[in-house]
């Protein structure tokens, strides 16, 4: 009895291995174009077997299926899943047609639904994350799943995330010059900023993050932010970035300075650099004029020192300013009586902001001639 025991135990074995297919009927499913059964029985060929013919097999049909699901109406979940399943296959995974395939597919599938509500369902962020992390090395990939997923609640992978995998490659020169891309870049280095202080080796860190081909979309930000920083630190910020890549000009730091020093800084480093800088500009009309031509053009214009709460550093940067580039609360005088006498254009409203702090405090009379003063205090009365 035992050895018959033994012959049908053994029997479904071999009944089932009868059933896997061949290289032969491989051939036949790859003309008829039977991609599913075919992948459901590629790996019945063992390893061993699994040569040249297997494999160019495998990569036919592998493009030919992602290029049918490419044409359809809509991707749908399963074929979406189908083709990360065949990616973890080593053999499509290395084939540069497929992978382009699976992109287009995955980031197909991805857009669609995302956009199917305003907040996408969590099997959404599930996949978007999984297929990323999947191969997070496409650059082209990396900038479109953040251009996808920009300003999604509950995202599942930071913009920034994406990014720096895009802005590292050789076509970072093209991304960077997208306003949410610039947005996120300056984001990221206004943190490193913070981290590193002013001494630190903001130069380096820069060249950590991007290529160099996306420096002079960055520069021409920072030349902007120079001049009109949405946030006070974006001025600051804007400066150290061009001074660690050389473009910090003399015209570019004189500049810096005289507005940092009125921006009511705190004591520290920039603070010192900037009174030294002041002190400098006493000394040549010809550059006080250059930076006084840049400072017309700020709306409004730069006076937080006028609203400092410390009296003394108040006083202080007041005089420093009468004594060595008085021009500048000259024309600061002359815009506020303009503004409140009713003449010339001011579309964003008083460009002077603490102008009466300055016109009817002690100090007013120490920085201002009489003439201004007497001026405004007519147009007040009017």
């Amino acid at each position: 009895m035992a050895p018959l025991f033994l012959f049908m135990f053994l029997l479904p074995s071999f009944a089932t291995a009868g059933d896997l297919y061949t290289l032969a009927d491989l051939e036949v499913l790859l003309q008829e174009e039977g991609h599913r059964e075919f992948f459901g029985h590629a790996l019945d060929i063992r390893p061993s077997e699994r040569q040249e013919a297997w494999r160019g097999m495998v990569i036919k049909m592998g493009e030919r299926f992602a290029q049918r699901v490419l044409t359809g109406n809509e991707i749908d979940h399963r074929d979406f899943q189908k083709i990360e399943e065949l990616y973890t296959w080593p053999t499509l995974r290395s084939d540069d047609m497929f992978k382009l395939r699976r992109q287009e597919v995955g980031l197909s599938y991805l857009k669609h639904c995302f956009r199917q509500t305003s907040a996408p369902p969590r099997p959404c962020r599930k996949e978007l994350k999984s297929f990323w992390e999947a191969d997070p090395t496409d650059p082209d990939t990396a900038y479109k799943l953040a251009e996808l997923t920009l300003g999604v609640p509950e995202a599942p992978i930071s913009t920034w995330s994406f990014l720096e995998v895009a802005l590292k490659s050789n076509l970072s020169e093209f991304y960077c010059k997208k306003e949410f891309v610039l947005t996120a870049l300056w984001g990221k280095i206004e943190i490193d900023y913070v981290r590193l202080g002013p001494e630190g080796d903001l130069a380096k860190k820069i060249d950590q993050t991007i290529h160099p081909d996306c420096l002079p979309p960055l520069i021409s930000e920072a030349n902007k932010r120079l001049l009109r920083p949405p946030k006070v630190l974006d001025r600051e910020l804007a400066f150290q970035i061009l001074k660690s890549q050389g473009k910090a000009t003399p015209q570019v730091t004189d500049f810096f300075f005289t507005v940092y020093l009125l921006d009511n800084p705190a004591q520290g480093e920039l603070f010192n650099l900037s009174w030294n800088r002041v002190r400098e500009l006493g000394g040549t009309v010809a550059r006080r004029d250059e930076v006084l031509k840049k400072l017309r053009d700020l709306d409004p214009l730069p006076d937080s020192i006028l609203g400092s709460i410390d009296q003394t550093k108040k006083r202080v940067v007041l005089r420093h300013f009468k004594t060595y580039f008085p021009e500048y609360f000259d024309f600061y005088a002359d815009q506020c009586v303009s503004y409140y006498g009713g003449k010339g254009l001011f579309p964003a409203g008083n460009p002077t902001i603490h102008c009466q702090d300055l016109m009817n405090s002690d100090l007013g009379s120490q920085i201002l001639d009489d003439v201004r003063l007497k001026r405004y205090q007519t147009v007040r009365r009017i």
